[in-house]
């Protein structure tokens, strides 16, 4: 009888605070807890807003996953899209909102900013400039978008060949510079203190602030090497090879070779642009080919050679711009090669000057230091 008075109170105790055997909630025994009669409005809403915001979660997911392949296309591949769209009947609006997710303004250029995020601030400010060309000459616009991904293409597979031809100097500066941190781990390998030679205050501890000195000195240097011989072109001004695919265009499309300047210019802003535009004008009033492209910065030297035929004798453009193009990409080359044989060069005098210092001084002072103090504090 009591032992059934237990029971029961145990069952009841259970069901009130949710036990079950061994601790375990009722909830899992299969057993639901009471729940209340009636929720609250609050709850209702809650647990409504918490519904909606799946559902929209899962309506945005395939928006998101499209957006992300668009970012993993290449320039050519997302600029052909556009080009098919128009090609199809499609506004510029509709063609760059459905081929990459951009907006654009009234006159059909694309948003700049939205269109870096997925092609790269360069390669956005050629196909912004294409295409405010190609609207303001009347040439296909198309035609104009193809022309200048090809040229981006060959420009990145310039900059590829000319960061293959680096790599190899690039990678012995980065080994070079763990020389002294090497010699430590040395050190310590041999079960020397290095630690409280360092710390000491005396000549060891002078050894390992000079070496690392001279170990920053010799990253800098080594850094700014690398970087002169990468020199690659400003993000903020369009590709020179650009330029004169599009200059192609605008005199493809009827542009004299002053209106063609100044419609490049103007389509490709910056600096480059303001030039371009100022040389239009200078030939409008009458200056000399010379005159006209006198201050141009050395980058344009292709363009002015490339037109200086088409003005002063009257032939026709189109061979000399593509002669141009091969032969801007070419001196890239030779000068990723030439740049890259003077590296090699170079970092000699970083190796022999900061490195090899640093090595002794951080990674063998400090062990022979140690060495010493172990030998003559031995019995």
């Amino acid at each position: 009888m009591v032992s059934a008075l237990w029971a029961g109170v145990l069952a009841a105790l259970a069901v009130r605070f949710g036990w079950g055997p061994v601790g375990r909630p009722v909830a899992e025994l299969g057993i639901e807890p009471p729940r209340a009669t009636g929720a609250t409005g609050a709850t209702r809403v809650a647990r409504g807003s918490r519904r909606a915001a799946r559902r929209t979660a899962v309506r945005q997911e395939p928006a998101r996953r499209g957006a992300r392949r668009r970012r993993d296309l290449p320039v050519r591949v997302l600029v052909l899209q556009v080009v098919a769209m128009l090609r199809a009947g499609a506004a510029p609006g509709a063609a760059w909102a459905g081929a990459a997710g951009v907006a654009v303004d009234q006159a059909g250029v694309p948003d700049g900013t939205a269109l870096g995020r997925l092609l790269g601030p360069a390669n956005a400010l050629a196909v912004v400039a294409a295409t405010r060309l190609a609207l303001d000459v009347g040439a296909p616009l198309g035609r104009v978008l193809e022309s200048v991904a090809d040229a981006l293409v060959r420009d990145a597979e310039a900059a590829a060949e000319r960061d293959a031809v680096i790599a190899g100097p690039r990678t012995t500066a980065r080994v070079i510079v763990w020389l002294p941190l090497a010699g430590a781990g040395l050190g310590w390998l041999l079960g020397v203190d290095t630690l409280r030679v360092v710390t000491s205050g005396g000549v060891g501890t002078v050894a390992v602030v000079l070496g690392s000195g001279l170990l920053v000195a010799g990253w800098a240097w080594t850094s700014r090497l690398i970087a002169s011989a990468r020199d690659r072109p400003r993000g903020d001004e369009v590709d020179v090879q650009v330029l004169l695919d599009l200059l192609a265009a605008a005199l493809g499309a009827g542009s004299g070779v002053p209106r063609a300047l100044g419609a490049v210019g103007q389509a490709a802003g910056g600096q480059v642009g303001a030039v371009l535009r100022r040389a239009g004008d200078a030939l409008v009033l009458g200056a000399r080919w010379d005159q006209a492209w006198a201050g141009a910065p050395d980058a344009l030297r292709p363009v002015t050679e490339a037109l200086r035929g088409a003005w002063v004798d009257g032939a026709g453009p189109g061979e000399a711009l593509r002669a141009a193009g091969q032969e801007a990409r070419r001196q890239r080359s030779a000068d990723a090669r030439t740049a890259a044989g003077r590296l090699g060069v170079r970092l000699v005098l970083p190796l022999g000057c900061c490195y090899l210092p640093a090595f002794v001084l951080v990674g063998l002072v400090p062990v022979l230091l140690g060495l010493g103090i172990d030998l003559l504090g031995g019995p």
